[in-house]
């Protein structure tokens, strides 16, 4: 039986568990890493199907794809695969189904519906014996352990830990990253799980400080670019799961095409700023949000004077990362400060009204 060891919530004690779990993802068989990897090297086009957060980890998964291995991949919100994209699938359709329990409905769905179009189906979930287990031609089984608070976290990282060594070995297959960056980027991804310890120690007091501070607010932006307006969308799900507070999340060269008009004194607008190629241009879009007043909450790289001037608080990640790994870590002080302002609020995060861990419901 799953006990909190000590921690007030279930979700506290599974963001903490996150390093551990992240070491457990860079245990696993070699042997069922290459060969879907091969499945997705031959593919002569892919799906990658998901709900909730697994599609946040799937949005992330098509920029690791398309940067490492020079792979084109679909990111589908399952709900809608099938009128979105089912009278395109056909045998030479590959689909990579990512569900934490295995037993979504509305991904079970699409998989069935792309099984009967001949479809090669790719499974990662959480779960062994499954139903995604059992209906896929390879799965992989992330080793996340049981997650009990809804919303999730630990299972999120794990997934685009999996998915990022998925994306190293399908560029490998394709001679598309040099031996040196190849052995840079297996270098840092070992160093994750320590990144995000150290993430964890560094920022928690922050969170439960800028908690306070933020409690009251009535709607958050998240804003990122590139692989982190994914990171944005994951950001902006817990905290409206677990604080019921709306929020909009964007990629923030979208905000000045509507979303900038409800931006007034005070409104807080939250930005993941790695070091990346997008970073000079966030740089100008965080320059016209505090133009116009908003209160600007950073999440950046130890060091990063600049935007920590232009920040009104600023969450760091210590440690640099590549970019296509930069999910796993810039997702954390965010996760930790959904859950302080429940904390502050009042409410239980593990329990968010209306919500079941797994929807197996359409």
């Amino acid at each position: 039986m799953a006990e909190k060891q000590g921690y007030p919530h279930f979700m506290l004690k599974e963001i903490h568990e996150q390093p551990e779990c992240l070491r457990n993802t860079l245990r696993l068989q070699d042997k069922y890493l290459d060969l879907m990897a091969t499945f997705l090297d031959r593919a002569r086009e892919i799906f990658l199907v998901a709900a909730g957060t697994s599609y946040h980890a799937c949005l992330a998964a098509s920029y690791m794809f398309s940067k490492l291995a020079y792979l084109a991949t679909h990111p589908v919100i399952a709900s809608e695969f099938i009128e979105q994209e089912g009278m395109a699938v056909n045998i030479n359709s590959t689909i990579l189904a990512v569900s934490q329990s295995g037993e979504t409905a509305d991904t079970l769905e699409a998989v069935e519906y792309a099984r009967l179009r001949a479809a090669t189906i790719l499974g990662l979930t959480n779960v062994v014996g499954s139903t995604l287990t059992r209906v896929s031609r390879v799965y992989i089984v992330q080793q996340s352990g049981p997650e009990i608070g809804v919303a999730a976290t630990k299972t999120f990282t794990s997934q685009l830990s999996v998915l990022a060594q998925l994306a190293l070995r399908v560029a490998k297959i394709r001679g598309k990253v040099g031996h040196r960056q190849m052995e840079e980027i297996e270098r840092k991804m070992m160093e994750v799980p320590d990144i995000v310890k150290r993430t964890i120690k560094e920022n928690e007091e922050k969170a439960k400080r800028v908690a306070k501070k933020l409690k009251d607010k009535k709607i958050f932006f998240f804003l990122g670019r590139g692989i982190s307006s994914a990171t944005a969308m994951e950001a902006r799900l817990k905290l409206m799961e677990i604080t019921y507070i709306p929020a909009i999340a964007y990629p923030a060269g979208e905000s000045k095409h509507g979303p900038i008009s409800l931006i007034e004194p005070g409104f807080p607008v939250v930005f993941i700023c790695p070091k990346d190629e997008t970073r000079k241009t966030i740089v100008g879009n965080i320059m016209e949000m505090k133009a116009r007043g908003a209160m600007i909450i950073s999440v950046i790289e130890k060091g990063d004077e600049e935007i920590k001037k232009l920040s009104d608080e600023y969450f760091e990640i210590p440690g640099s990362l590549p970019e296509v790994l930069s999910p796993i870590a810039f997702i954390v002080p965010l996760q930790l400060l959904a859950y302080y302002i429940a904390v502050e609020k009042g409410l239980d995060p593990d329990k968010p009204r209306n919500l079941a861990k797994s929807v197996t419901v359409k």
